[in-house]
């Protein structure tokens, strides 16, 4: 998974005690005005109503990235990606959602916690012992227009345990449990792809392109003519620039012919030089110009059917695949060496983005068989697991010849076109709460009478008297944590060991 270009901003400490503690509340405590208490009644809803959702009982605490009880808090990280954001979720290092990780954290009854990213919304992420008890949790604010960075909030219902019983403020997190996923679409756009037969296309940049060919494309590399295979052509309908193979369309099996198809594969690191505008027509017909690094994996696609031909309906197949990285005169080598992903689910909308119902999807196999596509369909597909290719074949109808129409393409988009990650658990700090004691200690409650040996009685005297009665307490708290083994005890103690007491003998 690559890593996310993100630069880290204010952390979030949460302490257990039951007053709030942050720079406001307690600005000469060092290991207090550093914190970020908050009122559990400031938690945004968003936040509020999934912990409702959990059945959780009374907060001992809440916590803001940043909060220094005057403020509105401040992001603990900000990132940027290319393309436009669709997602921000809590994910672990392989960008999955967390479902029951190790924390590395325990209770203070010696429970383990274990990570659950929330399915309804994935800005939550739920700290649970193993009978499902929610012990923390934590919120993703998302900031900025667009979503450039992220506020972290927490929330702790169950004491955690603190290595260091000796101080009151000892401190565990998060760090390497919790990832922070960014995902992002991208959206290509036909445009200025070089006129009449190509060999291939290439659209996008350097972070996300595609890369299009017909379904079996002449290999130019060892000799072939370009026109021996299936071709990129371009058109204009409507005004959108639009490709199809061959004729111009995609068109459907017939006596003389097997229907065609046009291979779509997902890449990274593609040359500038040879992508849609700089890419010329001249380029556009040499295999080594297929110049990119990697290929990018994502479980969702779409495409825009622009035209048909005649003005009926089509009918069309999708297959995923992933596929070897193979780039240059190697490419059309390759083409065909790939591994069937399962279409999960198709989705089709109108131009104006409704829904379209009534259309038959046949999802058995891996594939998807779509009957009925209109001009202006959008066609939406997920996966069950990543692909890098897809090819788009239109199959026609054997029985209904109102099914048999050509189609062109007028663009595509990957809806997670990238998806990046970086380490937040590391910013999600839990202080200790540590014991407290007030003394009562009343006056003259032991008093020692002693007679001047210089003119009554012995040379020496002495006297005894109980004083237990003198020292209670007031009030007292175990802290968050509650009772341990420790017996309550006093000592006494001098200021100085052999100093002067003050008092004289005669």
């Amino acid at each position: 998974m690559p890593a996310l270009n993100m630069t880290a901003g204010s952390t979030v400490t949460l302490d257990e005690s039951a007053t709030l503690q942050n720079l406001a509340t307690a600005p000469a405590v060092a290991g207090d005005s550093n914190d970020n208490d908050i009122s559990v009644s400031s938690l945004p809803t968003a936040f509020s109503s999934r912990l409702a959702a959990q059945s959780v009982g009374t907060a001992i605490n809440a916590a803001l990235s940043g909060y220094d009880g005057t403020n509105t808090g401040t992001n603990a990280f900000t990132f940027s990606v290319s393309g436009t954001v669709t997602d921000v979720s809590f994910t672990d290092a392989n960008g999955a959602l967390l479902n029951g990780f190790d924390s590395g954290l325990d209770t203070t009854d010696g429970e383990d916690i274990f990570l659950f990213t929330d399915t309804t919304n994935n800005n939550v992420v739920y700290g649970k012992t193993a009978l499902n008890v929610v012990v923390f949790a934590a919120y993703l604010e998302e900031t900025g227009s667009p979503v450039t960075g992220a506020k972290l909030w927490t929330v702790q219902y169950e004491a955690i345990s603190n290595p260091d019983a000796s101080n009151p403020d000892d401190a565990v997190n998060l760090a390497d449990k919790i990832f922070v996923s960014v995902a992002s679409s991208s959206a290509f756009s036909f445009a200025n792809v070089p006129s009449g037969q190509n060999l291939f296309a290439m659209f996008g940049d350097a972070s996300a392109a595609i890369v299009v060919t017909g379904k079996n494309p002449a290999n130019e590399s060892t000799g072939a003519n370009i026109n021996t295979g299936d071709t990129v052509n371009t058109s204009l309908g409507g005004g959108l620039t639009t490709i199809g193979t061959n004729n111009q369309m995609i068109d459907p099996p017939n006596a003389k012919n097997p229907g065609e198809g046009m291979y779509f594969t997902f890449v990274t690191g593609a040359n500038t030089d040879d992508t849609v505008p700089n890419l010329d027509q001249n380029e556009a017909d040499e295999e080594s110009n297929i110049d990119f690094t990697g290929l990018l994996g994502t479980t969702a696609a779409s495409f825009t059917i622009a035209q048909l031909q005649p003005n009926k309906a089509a009918t069309l197949k999708i297959s995923a695949f992933t596929t070897v990285l193979a780039t240059g005169d190697a490419y059309v080598d390759n083409l065909q060496n790939n591994t069937a992903i399962n279409i999960s689910s198709v989705v089709v909308r109108d131009s104006a983005g409704q829904l379209v119902t009534g259309l038959s999807i046949d999802l058995s196999g891996d594939t998807a068989v779509i009957s009925g596509i209109k001009t202006g369909y959008v066609i939406e597909y997920q996966t069950d697991a990543n692909h890098s290719r897809v090819l788009i074949e239109n199959v026609g109808s054997a029985t209904n010849n109102n099914l048999n129409a050509s189609f062109d393409i007028g663009g595509f988009s990957l809806p997670r076109s990238e998806q990046a990650t970086g380490e937040v658990g590391s910013m999600m700090i839990f202080e200790d709460d540590g014991p407290s004691v007030v003394l009562a200690a009343p006056t003259d409650t032991a008093v020692l009478n002693t007679q001047d040996a210089d003119t009554i009685g012995a040379a020496t005297d002495s006297a005894t008297q109980d004083f237990s009665t003198a020292f209670g307490v007031a009030s007292s708290s175990y802290g968050a944590d509650g009772a341990g083994t420790t017996v309550s005890s006093f000592a006494l103690g001098v200021a100085t060991q052999g100093g002067d007491s003050g008092l004289k003998s005669d």
